[in-house]
């Protein structure tokens, strides 16, 4: 049986994530910005998930500097938004696509937004994005050789239900499904989970190891 999470933004603002720990969540992921735009509810949901016990860590959406802001000031609302804590990794979200669906982001923009988070003293875990975004990058598809972890979507079917009730098994084939020749480390199986008693619903992520294991790939230590 696998470690269930969520990651949450303010499009899920409301959920008790008290409530989700309680359902069996082990951990959750929070939206820290999107390029610029601060995430309005990400202390709240941070406060929630910590006081829960939930394992937790946060996501950037990072957005490609020809959309208008440079990596480093992304990075500045960051640092806002952590208010100068350190001791949460922070996943570089990579899946931003023009409004006529061109797909923006670089090799070299992923890296550029390592190392700035890396220069101001962030742990990196990984990367989050999906082979129809990392296969398919400009100059072609990046290695993930020295980006970490790796945090996939890949939905399949993408049906309504529970954690348990989505979950496609530890030897599903989408664990081994690679992008930059590294294998999932998370999972993120679906995006249309009931849980707290949320009234809409929201994505769901899978990870095959130890609370220990994973409290390591979050935080570095």
């Amino acid at each position: 049986m696998p470690l269930y999470g969520l990651d949450v933004s303010e499009h899920q603002n409301g959920m008790y994530l008290h409530r989700a720990q309680a359902e069996g969540y082990d951990f959750v992921i929070i939206r820290l910005c999107d390029g610029t735009y601060r995430d309005k509810v990400f202390g709240s949901h941070l406060q929630d998930a910590e006081s829960a016990g939930l394992i937790t860590s946060a996501y950037w959406y990072l957005r490609a500097p020809s959309e208008g802001s440079t990596i480093a000031q992304q990075v500045d609302v960051i640092d806002q938004q952590m208010g100068g804590r350190r001791d949460l990794g922070v996943w570089i979200d990579v899946e931003s696509v023009s409004r006529n669906h061109q797909l923006l982001l670089t090799g070299d923009d992923v890296w550029a937004a390592k190392r700035e988070l890396e220069s101001r003293g962030y742990h990196v875990p990984g990367i989050y994005s999906g082979a129809w975004y990392w296969e398919n990058m400009p100059g072609g598809e990046p290695s993930m050789d020295g980006l970490g972890a790796l945090w996939i979507s890949n939905y399949g079917t993408n049906g309504y239900g529970t954690a348990a009730q989505l979950y496609p098994g530890d030897t599903d084939q989408r664990w081994n499904y690679p992008l930059g020749n590294h294998a999932p480390d998370i999972l993120q199986y679906g995006s249309n989970c009931y849980a707290a008693g949320y009234p809409g619903v929201v994505d769901v992520n899978a990870y095959r190891g130890s609370h220990d294991e994973l409290r390591h790939l979050f935080t570095g230590n």
